[in-house]
């Protein structure tokens, strides 16, 4: 065996890490695309889903009663899920949307992680909070923002809810299913509630003119993020990938403040966005988050 060789856990953080600073890169092109919600959802969705089957045909894999059965849960919830932060994502600031979604951690550890045998010191307790207190400077270092909406901020609590019962659904359905397995077949369930909802709520699945670029980036970009989260649940416990989500907004809002008008970053935003990261740094160093 060869003792220089990454283990599963280290492998997992790295897939972690990688999977949120994809997803935070999501979050600015859903809203440089300016494509309605659902829509772009349904389009994200199905997408996904055409690509991430290829993926399992190619590997051979064969859906059953049982893996459809464990993916249907995390597929219906994500769908849910992408209406909400891309309808928030479009009504108001991107910091907003994405600090909303970052408090999901406060979530699971309050009420998930236990179920998950995870006890959380409180080292782990206090380093979340700094992490949370430093997106919170992030966001509201900006309050004047004239792209700030009530009705946004709204959907983005809703997108926070579903995106927590995801986290949670996905984390249970990969003790079945592989990561390509549940990714490729929770698509087509997302896919699926997203269709009617299109419908209902935007009238169309016409992304708009020259809009249709736009899609290929949505399922690329936070579609392998969402891959590599799930191939790392297995192997990194549920608190500390909720913790480290919270990369995510630093790179939203300073992607946004580069690319993006009216997001602008000040000093009190670049303060949180160091107490983000040196709280998780600090987290993932030492196992004293958790026992």
């Amino acid at each position: 065996m060869n003792s220089t060789a990454p283990d599963s856990s280290s492998l997992g953080l790295g897939a972690v890490g990688a999977a949120v600073t994809l997803m935070g890169i999501g979050s600015v092109v859903a809203k440089a695309a300016g494509i309605d919600g659902p829509v772009l959802g349904f389009h994200r969705a199905w997408g996904a889903a055409a690509v991430y089957g290829l993926m399992l045909l190619a590997i051979r894999g064969r859906p059953s009663r049982a893996s459809l059965r464990h993916a249907a849960p995390g597929g219906l919830i994500f769908g849910i899920q992408l209406v909400f932060f891309f309808s928030s994502i479009q009504l108001t600031t991107v910091a907003n949307a994405t600090m909303l979604i970052a408090l999901q951690p406060v979530v699971v550890l309050l009420v998930f992680a236990p179920r998950f045998g995870e006890v959380v010191t409180a080292r782990g307790w206090a380093l979340s909070a700094a992490a949370i207190v430093g997106v919170a400077l992030v966001v509201f270092g900006s309050v004047d923002s004239p792209s700030w909406s009530p009705a946004g901020d709204a959907l983005g609590v809703a997108a926070l809810i579903s995106w927590t019962l995801y986290f949670v659904a996905s984390k249970r359905a990969r003790e079945h299913l592989g990561a390509v397995e549940y990714q490729s077949l929770s698509l087509i369930f997302s896919a699926a509630i997203l269709l009617p909802i299109a419908f209902i709520f935007s009238g169309t699945l016409d992304p708009g003119p020259g809009k249709w670029w736009w899609i290929p980036l949505m399922v690329a970009i936070p579609g392998t993020g969402h891959l590599l989260l799930n191939w790392a649940h297995p192997r990194v416990p549920l608190g500390l990938v909720s913790q480290l989500t919270l990369v995510s907004p630093v790179v939203s809002v300073a992607l946004a403040a580069v690319l993006l008008d009216g997001e602008s970053v000040n000093a009190v935003q670049i303060v949180g966005m160091a107490l983000v990261l040196g709280a998780l740094a600090l987290i993932v160093r030492g196992p004293g988050s958790r026992r």
